[in-house]
């Protein structure tokens, strides 16, 4: 893995269209109240006047609203001035037309100038058209061109003529779509994890094995499958001209995952200040206990099927330590401490993972992460379904609903697997931001449990 790490590898766009969107916000705030305060002014003969402030009060929370529901914060279509002017003059519209009809039937429309509210209209409109033509030339460049981070991985398949989006040469790099080598997967994690969408080039035989290595992706993935132009298909993508069929996708759009993360953070940093007294006396008492360093680091298997490290307490001797979790920990272990045996049972010894929550490198609520080594019975877990990886398109999480419904402890039958895994897909697929503030409550009924040893 190490020759990777000189690999040039597509460059990121999230941080650049983040900072588009937050600006194209604000210069439609200015748009908006520069044509209505000049309205006012030429109306009234002064543009501080409580009218106004009570239309724009009503007018823009309506215009945001409608505005990301007519999708003109949409990066694709940002950078596309008619498209962007249209959808953004379209939201103000229908907002000045909501207001207007809640303060008619409310009978309090006497509040509302008639001159500033049809003249104001007209001349933000125009504002807001010329300030969103001149942006959508700005982020055309900023972007390339493009809204989107886009990766072509060629194997042994020709790219569409003409294509100009980052390559990766996987027989270049010694790279195969193999779901039984995890440090395979995590090498093609690493070289895509920037991108927004992914491109796989490669003859029809190898299309399964990519399609099951990449589940994981946690961003949208398509196969180039040309031959379904001669059929006519309807469903289809497309990519320079040629058909595409979606392989993956990540279960999270741009804003659900800021949410998901803005949650992290609310429950991450007060839980790490208000449970740091107890940390530090876990932490003393584990010294005190047996000797070795307070946490014990392992390598697990993260989003996009990217390892990460992740901490917790140690709970074993240190010269019996299990860095692979090969071996199952059972009822009385010998490696288990006497303090382990305490942290253990009461899930103390994962309070360390808040620190990973901060890092990014997982979520309060998501699929719990497994290392390499980890047996269901005697097979290796992504021996037991090729479905296993598809959980990983989201971080892992603190607690998950597979816990929440008790799936937890060792997993000796490949039964055991599957139930946590049928629990993170479902997770998966109905994900809301309320369901996470739900598990977490949840969580607390189940933090000690039978099978935790």
């Amino acid at each position: 893995m190490d020759e990777d790490c000189n690999i040039e590898r597509v460059t990121s766009k999230r941080g650049v269209r983040m900072r588009l969107l937050t600006t194209l916000a604000f210069i439609d705030i200015a748009m908006i109240c520069a044509g209505l305060t000049f309205v006012a002014w030429m109306y009234l003969g002064q543009a501080n006047n409580p009218r106004l402030v009570t239309f724009l009060c009503l007018v823009l929370p309506i215009y945001y609203l409608t505005a990301i529901r007519q999708q003109a914060y949409r990066p694709a279509s940002v950078i596309r001035a008619s498209r962007s002017t249209r959808r953004a003059c379209l939201s103000f519209l229908t907002a000045v037309l909501i207001v207007i009809s809640i303060t008619f039937i409310i009978k309090s429309s006497d509040n509302l100038s008639r001159g500033i509210s049809i003249g104001g209209t007209l001349a933000s409109c125009l504002l807001l058209s010329l300030g969103r033509y001149l942006f959508a030339h700005h982020a055309f460049s900023a972007l390339n061109g493009s809204p989107e981070s886009e990766v072509v991985l060629v194997d042994n398949f020709a790219p569409p003529q003409g294509c100009t989006a980052f390559k990766i040469d996987v027989e270049a790099l010694n790279i195969r779509p193999d779901i039984n080598d995890p440090v395979m997967l995590d090498r093609i994690g690493s070289l895509i994890h920037e991108a927004d969408r992914v491109i796989v080039a490669c003859h029809p035989e190898r299309r399964s094995e990519w399609s099951l290595a990449l589940k994981g992706a946690g961003v949208n993935v398509e196969v180039l499958m040309p031959e379904l132009d001669a059929i006519g298909a309807i469903s289809t993508t497309r990519y320079y001209d040629v058909a595409t069929t979606l392989i993956a996708t990540g279960p999270l759009n741009a804003v659900d995952s800021i949410i998901k993360r803005l949650f992290d953070l609310a429950v991450a940093i007060p839980a790490i200040i208000i449970l740091s007294p107890l940390m530090i006396v876990v932490a003393l008492l584990i010294r005190l206990d047996s000797p070795g360093n307070v946490l014990f680091t392992q390598m697990r298997i993260g989003k996009g099927n990217r390892m990460f490290r992740m901490f917790k307490f140690r709970s074993m001797r240190t010269d019996l330590l299990d860095h692979n979790a090969s071996k199952l920990t059972t009822r009385n272990d010998a490696r288990v401490t006497r303090i382990g045996k305490f942290i253990r049972k009461t899930s103390i010894d994962e309070l360390p993972q808040l620190l990973n929550v901060l890092r990014g490198d997982m979520s309060i609520v998501g699929p719990r992460p497994h290392a390499t080594g980890a047996l269901a019975g005697d097979a290796l877990y992504w021996e037991v379904t090729s479905h296993y990886w598809s959980r990983h398109a989201v971080k892992p999480g603190l607690t998950g609903l597979a816990q929440v419904r008790g799936f937890r402890g060792n997993t000796e039958t490949g039964d055991d697997l599957v139930n946590r895994l049928q629990a993170d897909l479902a997770y998966l697929e109905s994900w809301t931001i309320w369901r996470d503030v739900m598990l977490v409550f949840q969580t607390f009924r189940v933090l000690t449990h039978r099978n935790a040893f």
